[in-house]
């Protein structure tokens, strides 16, 4: 277990990318109904998840973290993650099997109590009631009829350029500032947009981390090894070159429904539930009074309930007619980072090479 939990720093360049381990999402529905590869059959010294299916485990643990507010370091020893010599590890143990016992007996085995439910983001449950709770947020008010979802997704497409001048955008390339949530700010990363394509590539000194969508399949590679991704992974790499244009909203989601009105930021949006053509689902964010995208939410479930993965699109602004988020925020439990575009140019050419997985190359030889 240990490799991939090193890999976490270097693998968080991208969206979905810390602790996630699992095939290839371009599996066959025959090769899907196969056993699913438990955590204790893959991993070392799994003692109470050992049922879990193997490509939770990242998730979870990220789950734990952020319920507790603690790193990995709070239970491992982060050189040898099947190590049992910190005791916080099998406190651990005592509360995961506690929590399932809770579900089990109360809730038919659903997720109804998580770590977060006692901890929400402490290191000791939170038993004393807060005299100083913060004050409740008013719910926006619903509107009395139903609001069209075509003219909200017609009204986003408008309020970013119009359908006549977004469909002569053919190509974009994004210079990205990434902030990380310490503050710290990597190299510049470029982004790639062409024809239903996209490449990510963000570096960290030597090593770089890239993204891939060939218009069929999604990869996640570097410059020392190709990874084995996620099927939500590579989903989120596939929905970044899906909304590469406003006017593609509709085919990334045939199905649109509105579901009601929230608060983004403090501003009404209009919360729609999308779901593609693969019978995912998402949740969308129209601002009320500008149109614009504003968020957009993805959950996948865990035996520990759901690992959400949100994005929040800022500080539009025109270049070359179109609207484009500046400054665009991404989360999941225990990561966060936020991208800030430096500069944009639109339809100039691309080479198709940008969109082709790279042959690793060899690891040099460590420094004696």
């Amino acid at each position: 277990m240990t490799k991939y939990f090193k890999l976490a720093a270097i693998l968080a360049a991208v969206p979905f990318a810390a602790l996630l381990f699992v095939n290839h999402w371009a599996v066959d529905a025959q090769t899907q109904t196969a056993k699913v590869q438990t955590a204790g059959e893959k991993f070392k010294n799994i003692k109470v998840l050992n049922d879990m299916p193997a490509d939770q485990l990242g998730k979870v643990m990220n789950i734990f973290a952020a319920s507790l507010g603690v790193s990995c370091a709070a239970c491992h020893n982060t050189n040898d993650y099947s190590s049992d010599e910190k005791p916080n590890k099998e406190t651990a143990r005592k509360m995961i099997a506690m929590t399932r016992d809770i579900n089990k007996v109360n809730f038919n085995s659903r997720t109804e109590v998580s770590c977060n439910t006692c901890h929400s983001g402490h290191e000791h449950p939170q038993s004393q009631i807060n005299l100083m709770p913060a004050p409740a947020v008013e719910r926006p008010k619903q509107p009395e009829t139903k609001p069209n979802v075509d003219q909200i997704v017609d009204n986003y497409i408008k309020a970013a350029g119009g359908a006549d001048r977004i469909g002569k955008i053919t190509s974009r390339t994004l210079t990205v500032s990434r902030v990380e949530s310490d503050g710290k700010t990597t190299e510049p990363e470029t982004i790639y947009f062409k024809s239903g394509k996209y490449s990510a590539k963000v570096a960290y000194g030597e090593r770089w981390i890239e993204d891939v969508y060939d218009g069929t399949n999604a990869y996640k590679f570097g410059r020392y090894q190709k990874f084995d991704i996620q099927p939500d992974e590579a989903e989120q790499i596939k929905r970044e070159a899906d909304l590469f244009l406003p006017t593609n909203i509709k085919t990334a989601y045939p199905k649109l429904d509105f579901r009601a009105v929230d608060r983004v930021d403090g501003r009404d949006a209009y919360m729609v539930q999308a779901t593609t053509a693969s019978n995912l689902r998402e949740r969308l964010y129209f601002d009320v009074a500008s149109g614009l995208l504003v968020r957009r939410v993805v959950a996948s479930p865990t035996m520990f309930g759901a690992f959400v993965y949100q994005i929040d699109y800022q500080d539009y602004k025109p270049f070359d007619g179109i609207q484009i988020p500046t400054t665009v925020k991404y989360s999941m439990p225990n990561l966060r980072w936020t991208k800030k575009v430096t500069a944009v140019k639109q339809n100039t050419p691309i080479d198709d090479s940008v969109f082709k997985v790279k042959e690793p190359e060899p690891r040099p030889a460590p420094k004696s």
